[in-house]
Parts: C-alpha cells; structure tokens; sequence
C-alpha cells in the first residue's frame, strides 16, 4: 500500500477499510482482487469454478418455471415482481 494513501501501510490493519473513521480512505483503493500486473490469481480459479458448478447444475437437473406469464413487470426488462420460483428435478440418465 502507498504510505501516501494509509498511516502505517506495512501494518495489518483491515479496520482501515471500514467507512465509520475520521479520513475514509480514497475511492478505489481497496479492489478485492487486485488488478494490472498484480492481479489476483485466485481470481481466474474463482471464475472457472462458478462456470463449473454452472454447467453441472444445467445439464444434471431439469429447471422449470413454477410462476404464470403474468407474474412478469417491464421495465424496461421483463423481471419478476415476486422473485423467480422454479422446480428442479434430477435429470435420468439414458
């Protein structure tokens, strides 16, 4: 961290981030996983292990809608007023 920025930037102190001090600390200075050179690699993991749960979900359950068409406000994109109830069910395997 840039001693510019944080009293004390070698210290651990993750209360530096938290919005109830006297001097906040700068717009952008704490992004979860980094960015430029430094980047997280963590990051690359989480992303493909999200997709990969994804596609496990989609192709070994079957999802269906439990709501009517009329359940549905736009504005400007269709969204549901009362959440998105849906049924899974176990595909069989063939």
């Amino acid at each position: 961290m840039d001693a510019a920025l944080f009293p004390d930037p070698t210290k651990f102190d993750p209360s530096r981030f938290e919005n109830n001090q006297s001097s906040p600390a700068p717009p952008c200075s704490f992004v979860a996983f980094g960015g430029g050179p430094r980047i997280c690699a963590g990051m690359e993991l989480a992303r493909i292990e999200t997709l990969v749960t994804m596609h496990h979900l989609l192709r070994r359950f079957q999802w269906r809608l439990c709501c009517k068409e009329d359940t549905f406000v736009r504005d400007p994109m269709p969204s549901p007023l009362q959440g998105l109830p849906i049924e899974i069910e176990q595909r069989t395997r063939s």
